[in-house]
């Protein structure tokens, strides 16, 4: 039972309170301490980040959860309420991306790789250093550098102080990213809730999983759902068998929910991966229909895409200047996504003429006046402010102008999808997270010099704001669904912001702690990639060609022809988004989960109706909660017994 007809504290808006606050700043520290410093990436750790859903916070979460129900029951004066416990979610949400490979692990290794990595094969001291911001990076001294790569001799120090100026900066530039994100969503956020009807599936769960926390019972409502527990148990189950292997090793695994399986086809056709995430299948139950099936289909028909281009060897491009098969579904799907970006402001026209009417006349409610004033303004400080942080990496205006308004689309797109979809595997292709591509192959790297090139990768590196997983972002149109701007503004805006902050520190100070103690050859792989990237662009330049353009063109009114028949015809199934993610590492992974959930949906509607379909989804919560508490537990068998060595549970 998901609802009630009862008016009760669960369906008023929740609260954050001075407690939460604070113990989400410590359940983050706790988490990622843990995580950094205690597992490192022995047992897979790095796995837990690698979603716009991340692991990191939703186990963290249904452990809160567990043990404030049983709190309720020892301890009642001490129990959380609902309200609480969604705060210290959402905060570990909007950091929950940030450690190890999802941001932090890149950061530390990119900068502090140029003087201790450079070599004459590489030549990054001829072609790079005299163009390097080096302001912006560690200070270089051997003390400093040499000492992280190699570790600190016995009683030395973490020598902090070469690098406070480099952290400053870069969370200065990251927490503006974050203001803008925020700022963004705002505007739009009544947009997608109201007229666009968005489901914002990554909310509802959590939402529903605290249903009941603050009644009589203080007990979850789910927890009294018999689908529920058959859910659980069927993923529970298996992992729990698997856990006692551990201590009995010639049992077979039970591998269905932990292993990525392979169909191979007939070459040059690439294969197909097999993968069931009990929690991808939990959280996309509430993804609309034509969504789940078009990012199905569009898989499904890149891999034609990509094997029959491969049998012709078809291109495009100057000789020395070609893209491959991947490249090209990598443009085209840009394309897609730009569209989607025009076609997302196009739809939201009223919305954006009213609030900017209410901005400029200052006629309406009092409320939404004061809310759209600050977003108006606190976006283009933070526009300037990442801007002009470009700039002095030395990029041009123009091409710190440009290279921000790409990266923001991207993510402006990305993030409203996931709003859409509840896939917390949606995340866009390497070349277009931050609009690489489009400026090194279509404008043509061939038009910048030295400087802006370097600056160039510079920003749009994984260095800054992470890499295909956004930080931050996917987990605010979800905060602003679970809490009240309108009621509580300043408590919903120093959630996020405190998060960010205490979680950027906490990061890099484990990181560091770790890189100091052990030494960063952890790190090395992360290390080489910008600056092997940047030195090979400037010694091969790249050129614009009209078949490049043309490929970006058609990915823009392929998307265009699809929301025009879903315009005119009602029952008309793809829908844009398919296209615009369809030769990416989540949706290549989980295509057949979402098909799964597709197939089992379509059934329960056709012959069940609206109220099978709602009552089965208890049953899919179940399968979800089942995989993390299985985790948790694995985790915390291998911190008592194996504390070495670890056991990878959760992949990709």
């Amino acid at each position: 039972m998901l609802s009630s007809g009862k008016k009760s504290g669960d369906q008023m808006p929740p609260l954050i309170t001075l407690r939460a606050l604070i113990l989400g700043v410590l359940t983050i520290f706790g988490v990622f301490y843990y995580l950094i410093c205690e597992v490192g990436h022995g047992s897979g750790s790095g796995s837990y980040v690698r979603s716009q859903f991340p692991m990191v916070a939703f186990m963290p979460f249904v452990l809160w959860i567990f043990i404030n129900t049983a709190l309720k029951r020892v301890w009642p004066r001490l129990a959380l309420r609902r309200g609480e416990l969604l705060t210290i979610f959402s905060m570990l949400w909007v950091v929950g991306a940030l450690p190890q490979w999802g941001w932090s692990d890149y950061w530390i290794a990119i900068t502090a790789a140029p003087i201790y990595s450079a070599t004459p094969e590489n030549q990054w001291s001829e072609l790079l250093f005299p163009f390097l911001p080096w302001d912006a990076l560690p200070n270089t001294s051997a003390r400093v550098v040499d000492t992280f790569w190699l570790g600190l001799p016995a009683g030395a120090s973490v020598p902090w102080d070469g690098w406070y100026k480099a952290i400053l900066q870069w969370l200065g530039a990251s927490l503006s990213m974050v203001v803008f994100g925020f700022c963004l969503v705002v505007l739009f956020q009544r947009q997608w809730a109201g007229a666009e009807k968005l489901t914002f599936p990554l909310a509802q769960m959590p939402m529903d999983l605290t249903q009941g926390l603050d009644g009589p019972r203080g007990v979850p409502d789910l927890f009294r759902s018999g689908l529920f527990w058959i859910g659980f148990a069927l993923v529970f189950l298996p992992l729990l068998y698997n856990i006692a292997t551990y201590f009995t090793p010639g049992l077979p695994l039970f591998e269905l929910y932990t292993k990525r399986f392979f169909l191979e086809l007939p070459r040059p056709f690439p294969g197909l991966t097999i993968r069931v995430l009990p929690l991808v299948l939990a959280l996309t139950y509430l993804c609309p229909l034509d969504i789940l099936g078009s990012i199905v289909f569009f898989v499904l028909l890149a891999t034609f895409k990509l094997g029959t281009m491969d049998r012709v060897g078809f291109s495009v491009g100057g000789s020395g200047q070609s893209l491959g098969s991947g490249e090209i579904l990598s443009l085209e799907s840009f394309g897609a996504t730009v569209f989607i970006a025009g076609w997302s402001v196009w739809l939201a026209r009223g919305h954006l003429r009213q609030g900017w009417f209410q901005v400029r006349t200052g006629q309406g409610d009092r409320r939404d006046v004061r809310h759209y004033r600050l977003a108006l303004v606190g976006l283009l400080l933070a526009a300037s402010c990442v801007i002009a942080w470009a700039c002095s990496l030395g990029a041009s205006l123009p091409l710190a102008a440009g290279a921000f308004a790409l990266m923001a689309l991207t993510f402006f797109v990305t993030v409203k999808l996931i709003a859409a979809t509840g896939f917390p595997y949606l995340m866009p292709s390497w070349s277009n997270a931050k609009g690489g591509a489009f400026i090194t192959e279509l404008i043509g790297s061939a038009q910048l010099s030295t400087q802006n090139v370097v600056a160039f990768k510079m920003f749009t590196s994984n260095a800054f704001f992470g890499n295909i997983r956004l930080l931050a972002w996917p987990a605010i149109p979800h905060h602003l669904r679970i809490f009240s701007l309108r009621e509580h503004p300043w408590k919903v805006i120093t959630a996020v912001l405190l998060a960010f902050v205490s979680g950027f520190l906490v990061a890099v100070w484990a990181s560091l702690e770790v890189a100091y103690d052990e030494g960063g050859a952890t790190f090395l792989y992360e290390a080489f990639g910008v600056f092997d990237q940047t030195a090979h662009l400037l010694q091969n330049p790249r050129v614009g060609s009209p078949g490049k353009w043309g490929v970006w063109s058609w990915g823009l009114f392929e998307a265009w022809g699809l929301a025009l028949l879903r315009a005119r015809l009602h029952w008309f199934p793809l829908h844009p988004i398919g296209l615009a993610f369809q030769h990416t590492s989540g949706t290549s992974i989980y295509w057949f989960s979402l098909f799964l959930v597709w197939i089992v949906r379509l059934t329960l509607l056709r012959y069940g109706g609206i109220k099978a379909h709602h009552g089965a989804r208890p049953f899919f919560y179940g399968l979800g909660i089942g995989y993390v508490v299985g985790v948790v537990l694995s985790g915390l068998v291998d911190l008592i017994w194996f504390p070495l060595q670890g056991h990878r549970v959760h992949d990709w």
